[in-house]
């Protein structure tokens, strides 16, 4: 099953913790959810699928005997999960998590350009 996380910053502080909605969708489910959070922009983009990946283990009999296909834009996310980038010090909590759900349940986690990820459907536009 297809799942896919997004983040938008709604509002840049100079305090660095932005103000985020975050949005994660599963198509063949006809789900789209959505919700705020606060945060430097990478911790936004995590806390997303942190979010998806919640919803996905409290929620069996919906992913009960599917392959679980996640996508999203954030190069950054993805490939350190993957182990394919760095994940900076403040970063390896969220990423740890991301990955303590693969001991959970399988999933693989793939990049998507932005223009093709369903769960930004109009958060996208400025």
């Amino acid at each position: 099953m297809e799942c896919y996380f997004y983040t938008k910053v709604m509002d840049k502080r100079a305090d660095g913790h932005n103000n985020a909605v975050l949005s994660f969708s599963i198509p063949d489910a006809g789900i789209l959810f959505r919700t705020r959070f606060s945060g430097s922009p990478e911790e936004c983009e995590y806390a997303s699928l942190l979010t998806l990946l919640e919803f996905v283990e409290l929620n069996p009999q919906v992913f009960r005997d599917r392959t679980i296909e996640i996508y999203g834009d954030s190069f950054a996310v993805v490939n350190q999960i993957n182990d394919k980038m760095y994940c900076a010090r403040d970063l390896q909590p969220f990423r740890n998590m991301a990955l303590l759900f693969r001991n959970k349940f399988t999933y693989s986690l793939n990049w998507i350009p932005e223009r093709e990820n369903p769960a930004q459907n109009n958060l996208s536009a400025d």
